[in-house]
């Protein structure tokens, strides 16, 4: 019965407490706004238009090179090639492996492919790089980096350590493309294995996504640091 009494007291010390033991007036409502915002900040423009804005463009590091995550050389090689329409049009089903100037620039990647030597003379510009390379094998790298399908890092890629098979702007089996993502959302493209020939999926051809989910008007696009292939590129003719 005392041990019942105490819980008594205890109960109506802690209601008191509640009741009269703070003075302060409670504080008004308020709706929270956050200063991030979560749209998608390139949803209003073509990949196109994205790829020459002053953010991507034109700028150089403390070393005095083209920063390696823009895309100075992709642009040259766009132009060169006539694939300005392939970026710029109003299809927006498609997905964009945008090549950033480390796929060009690194030891064996895309300046070597189009032009036969990774050579770039000092204060060479991209566009004069391009200018001395071969332009059809310039665009069969592009045709492979454009896919038919629109791929988020989830979105057809559900199932992780899954292969999912797209089509590029190449027809034909030699067009076709492997992506796969893991359970942390990194996606892997031709990596073995792959339902794809060795040339695809060996050697240093596959490569990790670098940057993701580049929304634009007309599709989405991701970054890439080495470029990616079914079949090899053919020799330039330069």
């Amino acid at each position: 019965m005392k041990k019942y009494r105490k819980l008594k007291l205890v109960f109506a010390s802690f209601t008191m407490t509640l009741l009269f033991g703070c003075d302060l007036d409670l504080q008004e409502g308020f709706v929270f706004n956050p200063d991030v915002s979560f749209e998608d900040p390139f949803s209003n423009q073509t990949a196109w238009e994205f790829l020459t804005s002053d953010i991507v463009i034109g700028e150089f590091d403390e070393d005095g090179d083209l920063i390696g995550d823009n895309f100075d050389y992709f642009i040259a090689a766009i132009e060169a090639a006539g694939f300005v329409d392939e970026y710029n049009s109003s299809n927006d089903g498609r997905t964009f492996l945008m090549l950033n100037n480390n796929a060009f620039t690194g030891d064996g990647d895309v300046i070597e492919l189009i032009t036969g030597s990774p050579d770039v003379a000092e204060g060479e510009t991209p566009e004069q790089v391009i200018a001395r390379a071969d332009v059809d094998v310039i665009r069969l790298i592009l045709q492979y980096h454009i896919i038919t399908t629109y791929i988020t890092q989830n979105d057809p890629l559900v199932e992780f350590n899954v292969n999912y098979e797209f089509q590029t702007l190449i027809p034909g089996e030699a067009g076709r493309i492997v992506f796969r993502r893991d359970d942390r959302l990194r996606v892997d493209i031709n990596r073995s294995p792959a339902p794809l020939p060795s040339s695809a999926t060996g050697g240093g051809n596959n490569e990790r996504i670098r940057n993701y989910n580049y929304v634009f008007n007309n599709g989405i696009g991701h970054s890439l640091n080495d470029p990616v292939r079914n079949q090899p590129y053919p020799a330039p003719d330069n």
